[in-house]
């Protein structure tokens, strides 16, 4: 009676295999991290967006981008392992080429960064703050009275100024002991640092606004050199970003 014995051999897996793996792998987790940082940077965008109240065709298109670029970076991490690499190469393509360039191209036709400099703003802005403007409003909206608007000097247009919309077309514009009235009837201005120490009165023509700072002492506006025409005015001051230039002037 012959008894023979199998012995069952134990290879390891082929070195390719493994690597293979182990790149997928890395691939799951970049692609989990890159999804959850947009989510964030989405989250933060809209947040800025509708605390400036910029919520135009255009801002939403820039949030529309930054979701589905998180939303692709998910769909990569759950489907990797079963799709084909050109599916995913593709997909990387859009959300590395395609949606930065359509990303940068809406945020710099609809947005700019802007450093204030002077003291004419305080305490609103500070010297050296950097504010975020609105470069669409006026061509969809009508200004409003408190609005923070950049626009060009009536006096030297190569130079741009930030001031607030006081007074509208057809207003009647009076400043008596610091306290101003528009159309006889006096306004709240809490953002105002200081009163105004001079007193006038200006009626406000046609197709022009009349801006003051608001450090009114401290401030060379409209009670000094006119009116600004409408078609000066060019931008909007949507919301104050950072303090510190610093920081923003490493970016």
């Amino acid at each position: 009676m012959t008894i023979s014995s199998s012995t069952t051999d134990i290879q390891n897996p082929p070195k390719s295999s493994w690597f293979s793996g182990c790149a997928i792998t890395a691939l799951v987790v970049l692609f989990a991290i890159l999804g959850i940082y947009n989510l964030v940077y989405g989250s933060i965008i809209t947040y800025v967006f509708s605390s400036a109240r910029m919520l135009s065709p255009t801002s939403i298109a820039i949030v529309s981008i930054i979701v589905f670029n998180c939303l692709i970076y998910f769909f990569l991490v759950l489907r990797i392992k079963r799709q084909h690499w050109l599916i995913s190469l593709a997909l990387l393509a859009v959300v590395w080429l395609v949606f930065p360039a359509l990303l940068n191209l809406l945020i710099n036709t609809s947005t700019a960064r802007v450093r204030f400099e002077g003291n004419s703003m305080e305490t609103t802005l500070s010297d050296g703050n950097y504010i975020l403007v609105d470069k669409l409003t006026y061509q969809q909206n009508d200004l409003q009275r408190g609005d923070i608007v950049i626009f060009r000097f009536p006096l030297d247009t190569k130079q741009e100024l930030l001031k607030r919309v006081i007074g509208l077309p057809g207003d009647v514009v009076s400043i008596n002991e610091g306290q101003v009235s528009i159309n006889g009837a006096s306004i709240n201005e809490p953002y105002v640092s200081e009163k105004a120490t001079y007193t006038g009165e200006w009626t406000v023509p046609k197709g022009e606004y009349f801006v003051l700072g608001d450090n009114r002492p401290n401030s060379s506006d409209s009670h000094a050199w006119g009116f600004v025409p409408h078609e000066n005015i060019n931008r909007k001051s949507s919301l104050d970003i950072f303090s510190s230039s610093q920081f923003w002037g490493n970016c």
